[in-house]
């Protein structure tokens, strides 16, 4: 295979950033839906919280009970999956695209789900969920195949690492891997698992987290060079690469952290994450998100909703029709956003204990 062309990490960067966010309310856990349209958090003000779905802009299109358990997903036509604490467990919760309220799909055994993540085609759910008996640092990744209703063990524990604590799974654009973040004696590391092979490969050193894939070789991740840092980085390990190559996109002294990636048609690279807001004295640290765009990434090594670097003509052709009909979808959920500047009213009201 040939190795692609990187070109020179050290032009790429963030432009166009904006602060989504404002008030004195905590948010974390960004989701953007693939096609960078939609955007889901977690907005909490002491021991409340609940998810919301915004566009780009920050615009409310909806929002979903907590208390908020783990990250949320938006498939490709607007559905939303999310993790919500009941009682002593957890559960995963889904509001399909054209529904007027969420129901229960994972939960109510007595088990602990959290972190769901839609596959691109939005038919399989991978997720993570304890045995009914074992601690929470003891999850095991699934899979859940939405249209047959079967669900499937992937990952028990990491090769050589029976007690690493899995989390936050998420596909790989292409649809065939699944990466996450596992926490280790010595640290979190990213990992990624083959779904056709099973084979569970460590893309990354220790310190890094959040992974959040952009094509084949290319994962955006949070860099902690000590525990009280943390910075948005580029990694990259094509094939055929000799060693990991990295590029610092924010540094350190921004703190940011959580990104989150989506591709729009036009091949623009968004990238949402967090950044530490500023807070009274004596109150808790919070955080607020942030949105930009990434530049100087050839157009080539992504892979949108167009299609990926290497498909055939009638690849990319089915992957056009998907991506209309998936448009027409989520716009059923776009229509419901209001035109009220930010979020300004949800958290006024939360703040005031409404």
């Amino acid at each position: 295979m040939t190795r692609p062309h990187l070109g020179n990490l050290r032009d790429l960067h963030l432009r166009k950033i904006r602060r989504l966010t404002a008030g004195q309310l905590h948010h974390r856990a960004p989701t953007l839906s693939p096609d960078g349209r939609l955007l889901l958090h977690a907005l909490s003000s002491g021991a409340d919280s609940q998810w919301l779905c915004t566009d780009r802009k920050g615009r409310i299109a909806r929002v979903l009970p907590g208390p908020v358990e783990g990250r949320g997903a938006i498939s490709l036509d607007g559905s939303i999956a999310y993790g919500r604490q009941v009682g002593a467990t957890c559960e995963i919760w889904l509001l399909t695209a054209g529904d007027a309220e969420p129901r229960r799909l994972l939960g109510g055994d007595g088990r602990l789900y959290r972190d769901p993540a839609f596959s691109p085609d939005g038919t399989r759910l991978a997720y993570l969920a304890d045995d009914g008996s074992s601690s929470v640092g003891q999850l095991r990744l699934w899979m859940y195949d939405l249209q047959r209703d079967t669900h499937e063990l992937l990952l028990g524990s990491l090769p050589g690492q029976a007690h690493a604590r899995l989390l936050h799974p998420i596909f790989a654009p292409w649809g065939d891997s699944l990466f996450c973040e596992a926490v280790l004696d010595d640290g979190s590391a990213i990992f990624e698992l083959q779904l056709t092979s099973g084979l569970c490969t460590q893309r990354s050193p220790l310190g890094y987290s959040s992974p959040a894939p952009l094509g084949r070789g290319i994962v955006i991740a949070a860099h902690h060079p000590d525990p009280q840092s943390s910075e948005l980085v580029l990694l990259a390990y094509p094939p055929g690469a000799d060693r990991l190559r990295q590029a610092v996109l924010l540094d350190r002294k921004y703190g940011a952290g959580e990104p989150t990636v989506a591709i729009d048609k036009k091949s623009q690279v968004f990238v949402a994450f967090t950044m530490p807001g500023s807070a009274h004295s004596g109150e808790p640290q919070r955080s607020d998100l942030h949105l930009g765009l990434l530049s100087k990434l050839p157009r080539r090594l992504l892979i949108s909703s167009e299609g990926s670097p290497d498909a055939t003509a009638a690849d990319n052709e089915a992957a056009a029709s998907d991506d209309k009909s998936a448009q027409a979808l989520s716009a059923a959920l776009l229509e419901q956003i209001d035109d009220r500047p930010l979020l300004q009213d949800i958290w006024l009201a939360m703040e005031r204990g409404a």
